[in-house]
């Protein structure tokens, strides 16, 4: 591998990530006596009630892990200047997006739905990067291999974001379940899933696991 230095960068990015996710979960169970679940709780709710200093230290650390991949994205000679652009940009919108609380409802849905749509593409641009390698031929078998697997990899994360965004149950519009408690009175009851929160969570997986299909062709490259 010539540059090390985007395995280390890339592995800061995810661990900083995992921290993130343990102390922010850490801190949402002191406050609230409940379980964090990604598939019906949005980004923002971390920092529920408030905006930043309900969850100081998950914040930082979420600041410090997305802008570590943008990094990985601005100093890889792999990647070409739109994937640059987008990762810097993108990077700018979720640290909004987790900031950002569904009060703001329109701000917000414009955050949420570029988000996905940069998911959806930043993976792709990994297609123009490899490509432009492979064509510069001939590679070694193990060098064939691995641009495969990384097309193979961007490809798969871009058509999962697709297929979350395709979902016909996705929708702005959140509606609460009806249930009776002991007492026989109505209450209402979060969604076992929120497609909308699922989505916003999907889409900052997908950024965090995007450099993928460049680093694994870095190893060999």
């Amino acid at each position: 591998m010539h540059n090390p230095a985007l395995l280390a960068v890339f592995a800061l990015g995810i661990f900083s990530f995992i921290v993130f996710n343990i102390v922010s979960r850490t801190f949402y169970k002191n406050r609230h006596g409940d379980k964090y679940h990604f598939y019906n709780m949005f980004p923002y709710e971390f920092n529920y009630p408030s905006v930043f200093k309900e969850n100081p230290y998950g914040n930082f650390l979420f600041i410090l892990s997305s802008a570590v991949i943008a990094a990985f994205y601005v100093i890889n000679p792999y990647a070409d200047i739109a994937q640059r652009i987008i990762a810097i940009a993108f990077t700018m919108m979720l640290i909004c997006l987790i900031m950002m609380p569904l009060y703001y409802l329109k701000t917000h849905l414009a955050l949420s739905c570029t988000t996905m749509v940069l998911a959806m593409v930043l993976p792709l641009l990994n297609f123009f990067s490899l490509k432009s390698f492979i064509d510069h031929g001939p590679l070694s078998t193990i060098q064939n291999v691995m641009a495969i697997t990384s097309l193979v990899i961007s490809g798969l994360l871009s058509l999962a974001m697709l297929l979350f965004i395709l979902n016909p149950k996705l929708s702005f519009k959140i509606y609460y379940d009806k249930t009776v408690d002991a007492d026989g009175n109505e209450v209402l009851k979060r969604p076992k899933v929120i497609f909308l929160a699922f989505n916003e969570w999907m889409s900052i997986f997908i950024y965090f696991l995007s450099p993928l299909g460049l680093l694994l062709f870095a190893l060999v490259a």
